[in-house]
């Protein structure tokens, strides 16, 4: 299990390595270079050049992205000139936010897709497992950005039963001391993802029900309730328990999204903000974090799943 997880924390390290290198191309390649970025357009050669001098921009390219590999893993991601302070300030305030968010959408997903896909499965091809079919099919090629501007239409501006934007004032937190005010992203964020691991659930429960120990379960004269709750739901749990981990880009993608429509100060909404206003050093900082919440994700996925199916654990060895 340790050689495991030690292959899958290095495994992860190249993979960061590799963003960040690109990361390191990306603001090289924009005209002018992190200058002309940083002092912006109507910079002079003179200050471009003592600029280049006072960063170590003018030393050899191998040197450079050695220094600044150093400096992201060290949590120095640079300087916003738009925000007028540290990127990884910043991101830190706003990453609290969207943890908190995606956190609590992850766990809302597993409570509601797991045991309706496992029902699906257990009553498939019935006027409920079609009727759940079309509805899951429906949610998951909706965008979430639609499926947000219908909830605010329907629920915070038509019905007026729930606030359409919220509040930020008490911190990251604040789902918990006014969880109404978040009903309606969690719902937006949650939703697609709802259809897509309701459907995997599904699948893999009826694969599971083909296996030979389903049938000896059932010989030995077990219900069909007990039959799925022991046998055919752990087992069939394994590949969700992974879908669940690599589905971490997916959510803080729509994460972005999610915060714009509601006003919460997250990752999203600093990533858009950066983006339309060109800050360089935010876009890159956002996107190396980002990168890392998707390694974390993965790799706690893994672990997951070691710990769910002894076969790996028996691998690793």
């Amino acid at each position: 299990m340790l050689a495991y997880l030690i292959r899958r924390i290095f495994q992860g390290f190249i993979v960061l390595v590799l963003v960040i290198l690109f990361t390191f191309v990306l603001e090289h390649m924009v005209p002018g270079g992190p200058a002309v970025v940083a002092l912006g357009h109507r910079a002079t050669p003179a200050s471009i050049a003592q600029f280049n001098h006072d960063n170590g921009l003018d030393r050899p390219i191998v040197v450079q992205f050695w220094s600044y590999l150093t400096q992201v893993l060290s949590l120095n991601l640079g300087y916003s000139m738009v925000k007028s302070s540290s990127v990884w300030y910043l991101i830190k305030s706003a990453l609290a936010h969207t943890s908190v968010l995606v956190a609590v959408s992850i766990v809302f997903q597993f409570i509601v897709a797991i045991p309706l896909g496992a029902v699906q499965a257990r009553r498939r091809n019935t006027k409920f497992d079609y009727f759940a079919t079309g509805i899951t099919f429906v949610l998951y090629a909706i965008p979430v950005f639609l499926i947000g501007e219908f909830l605010i239409s329907l629920f915070a501006i038509k019905l007026q039963w729930l606030p359409g934007l919220v509040s930020s004032t008490d911190g990251a937190f604040s789902i918990f001391l006014n969880p109404v005010a978040y009903i309606l992203p969690i719902l937006t964020l949650s939703l697609v993802g709802i259809g897509g691991l309701s459907r995997f659930q599904r699948s893999s429960v009826v694969d599971t029900y083909a296996q030979d120990y389903i049938r000896t379960a059932r010989a030995k004269g077990l219900s069909e309730k007990l039959v799925l709750r022991r046998h055919a739901l752990r087992n069939s749990i394994l590949p969700i328990i992974t879908i669940i981990g690599l589905s971490l880009p997916a959510l803080v993608g729509g994460a972005l999204i999610t915060e714009s429509l509601f006003g919460i100060p997250g990752m999203g909404e600093l990533t858009l903000t950066a983006a339309n206003s060109q800050d360089m050093p935010l876009v890159v900082g956002t996107t190396i974090v980002a990168t890392i919440m998707t390694i974390v994700g993965s790799l706690v996925a893994d672990l997951l799943y070691a710990v769910a199916d002894p076969r790996i654990r028996v691998e690793s060895r």
